[in-house]
């Protein structure tokens, strides 16, 4: 390939950013487009002004099947609805496109493995588009740990701590679908499950820093759930301009879950997701290994016999000594078009368009990812169960 042939499936709020950072990578080239949305046409024209426009299709929830018949793209990035993926990812692999899906939690333990499955038969690749191994810090921190200067990882913590509610209630006060917006398919979410929705922001670094899937395995989960629908409650109590509202709705969700996940080494990786209760965005990370610590929120690291006793450092000096190559050739690029997510999503699609052209090795796999997805369905059935289960393996 001298360009990569790209369609897009998906043209939400995730779909249009990844669409605006595709057109400034020289090596895709997008050919086509499709969503049910019968404005696609006019947001396509918008995201290309002076260029020229991928075709749309947007008749129906199935136009996509058309897309692929037709264009025969060499890669199909999926950023729909959550529900969406499986099929999605399974019709691309079959139709003989590589494929790049936006992460999520698994909606039921078989997911992952019907596509991976699909992925062998078909010869194709799945590229897990999880934007926070791409963050300068995250690979930075990863080359500090496989030069051994934390030693052996013994305790690593992450999540997803991001208070949703403005997508999830209204300024009205009302819970639930509101036409054009995220809430449409992702609030049912909250009625109807209760366990880590959404894992990987959280774990996949993590992962990347214990080598999970290749010298070390997580083969356990315990996850805990604070009481159902508190938070989300006392929102739309907040927000309602019916005081008197019935506020007896039934939520499954607990406002924050617990999941303590262990692996064959030793490590334990403590992951929450925390989503309904007011509070300043945070991936929470941290690790801590025998020689040393890194912790994200306060942006410092403490070496053993390096840093002054029992201070923290500010982890910006070991950062910038242990810049990863990926920063180092195309930060300024990614800094000048991606400033909305300082950069990492930008790198993410570089890499990509690096590895379909042979000239790179994307730093994840779908065995990786259906790894981090197992969280949710495992953890649901944790918190049912009440006790710590097996973890899978892929």
């Amino acid at each position: 390939m001298e360009k990569i042939r790209t369609a897009i499936i998906g043209a939400g709020y995730r779909g249009r950013y990844l669409i605006s950072l595709l057109q400034n990578i020289d090596s895709f080239d997008i050919i086509a487009v499709s969503d049910i949305s019968p404005k696609l046409p006019e947001t396509i024209a918008q995201l290309f002004q002076g260029k020229s426009l991928p075709k749309t299709y947007h008749s129906g929830i199935g136009d996509y099947l058309r897309m692929l018949d037709e264009d025969k793209p060499d890669l199909v990035v999926i950023a729909s609805p959550w529900h969406l993926h499986k099929v999605q990812a399974i019709d691309a692999l079959r139709a003989g496109c590589h494929v790049a899906i936006e992460v999520k939690g698994a909606l039921d333990a078989d997911e992952y493995p019907d596509i991976i499955r699909q992925s062998r038969q078909s010869g194709k690749e799945v590229f897990p588009l999880e934007n926070t191994l791409f963050m300068n810090d995250i690979l930075a921190i990863n080359n500090m740990v496989h030069a051994g200067v934390f030693g052996q990882l013994v305790f690593l913590q992450g999540g997803y701590r991001h208070d949703l509610t403005y997508i999830l209630v209204d300024n009205e006060g009302n819970f639930g679908p509101r036409n054009g917006s995220e809430s449409e398919w992702r609030s049912r979410y909250y009625e109807t499950e209760n366990g880590d929705l959404y894992p990987t922001h959280g774990l996949a670094p993590l992962c990347m820093f214990l080598d999970i899937n290749r010298t070390d395995h997580i083969n356990s989960i315990a996850s805990f759930s604070t009481a159902p629908g508190v938070g989300l409650r006392e929102c739309i109590a907040k927000r309602s301009l019916e005081k008197n509202r019935d506020m007896s709705r039934d939520f499954r969700m607990g406002d924050v879950i617990t999941s303590i996940l262990r692996t064959d080494s030793g490590a334990q990786i403590n992951l929450l997701h925390d989503t309904t209760l007011p509070r300043p965005r945070s991936l929470n990370y941290e690790v801590q290994g025998t020689k040393g610590i890194w912790n994200a929120e306060k942006k410092a690291i403490y070496i053993d016999g390096i840093s002054p006793a029992e201070e923290w450092e500010p982890e910006d000096k070991y950062i910038q000594q242990y810049k990863h190559r990926f920063w180092q050739r195309w930060e300024s690029e990614a800094l000048l078009h991606d400033g909305h997510h300082q950069g990492m999503d930008y790198i993410m699609l570089k890499v990509l368009g690096e590895a379909l052209l042979g000239r790179e090795t994307y730093p994840a796999t779908l065995a990786d990812m259906a790894t981090w997805a197992a969280v949710s369905p495992y953890s649901k059935e944790s918190i049912k169960q009440n006790r710590s289960i097996p973890f899978p393996r892929y």
